[in-house]
């Protein structure tokens, strides 16, 4: 029993950690549960983005991610802990080289880039 607790203890502090970082980076715009605003999106069901073909780069280079005071592999964290608690449980894993990698060049207009992303899309 102990080592199994042994285990699980860097899971559950991790969680924590990203929870954490959530609140203090993400949760002003899109609220603490999630539901954004009239101008900022929710998360909820944020997984769908992983179905288009470039939606897992569009999210790397949203100018909040992009530009998150956090390292390369805490913004991986968190947004593998965005992906599985706004995304009904939606398993990815976010690479710190694909972070770093991203954070290069944010969006100008994360809008207009949602917009042709979801017209991709919706065109194929």
């Amino acid at each position: 029993m102990g080592l199994a607790m042994g285990w699980a203890a860097p899971a559950v502090a991790a969680d924590a950690l990203a929870a954490h970082d959530y609140l203090l980076n993400c949760a002003g715009c899109h609220t603490p549960a999630g539901t954004g605003s009239r101008t900022v999106p929710t998360l909820h069901g944020v997984d769908r983005l992983l179905a288009h073909r470039d939606g897992r780069a569009y999210v790397l280079h949203v100018p909040g991610v992009a530009s998150a005071p956090l390292s390369d592999a805490r913004l991986a964290a968190l947004l593998d802990w965005v992906f599985t608690h706004f995304g009904n449980d939606a398993q990815t894993h976010f690479t710190v080289a694909e972070v770093a990698a991203a954070r290069v060049a944010p969006f100008a207009d994360p809008k207009a880039a949602r917009a042709a992303l979801e017209s991709t899309a919706q065109a194929a």
